[in-house]
């Protein structure tokens, strides 16, 4: 058989690409919403000790001292949880470009071509989040907690 025969004996038709509805939804949601719990427990851990009541104090409240390695825990899982769904939505990115058999990339059908619009923005979303959650980290070190 030659060359032109094999390529005509070929399916042009296109594949579709199996991704999981929970991959897509992980790579797309992933690091937004870990960056948005990582704000809301953040901000309770930071300002809830130096606020107990009506008034503010200069220090935080006595017992009070977790607070702040929790601050820094839900920090590092924000950027990890960011992270890992940059990580899931570049392999559903990359499952989306794969080359036929003649070296050519295949023609994408509308459902593969959606997955890919998916995972791209996941890659952003990702990336962009986990940039945002250190962000944070600078006014953890930078501003005093109570002080103001």
């Amino acid at each position: 058989m030659s060359s032109s025969e094999q390529a005509l004996s070929r399916d042009p038709t296109p594949r579709p690409i199996r991704v999981s509805l929970w991959e897509l939804a992980f790579g797309v949601a992933g690091g937004p919403l870990a960056w948005f719990l990582q704000l809301n427990v953040g901000y309770g851990l930071a300002s809830w000790p130096c606020f107990p009541g009506d008034n503010r104090m200069s220090a935080p409240v006595a017992g009070y001292s977790w607070s702040y390695p929790a601050m820094v825990a839900a920090l590092a899982s924000g950027v990890l949880i960011a992270l890992a769904a940059t990580w899931v939505s570049w392999g559903t990115l990359k499952k989306t470009r794969e080359v036929g058999p003649d070296g050519h990339r295949e023609p994408l059908e509308i459902r593969t071509a959606r997955t890919r619009f998916l995972a791209f923005w996941g890659v952003i979303y990702g990336i962009g989040f986990a940039v945002t959650t250190l962000l944070t980290a600078v006014a953890f070190i930078v501003l005093p907690r109570c002080a103001g």
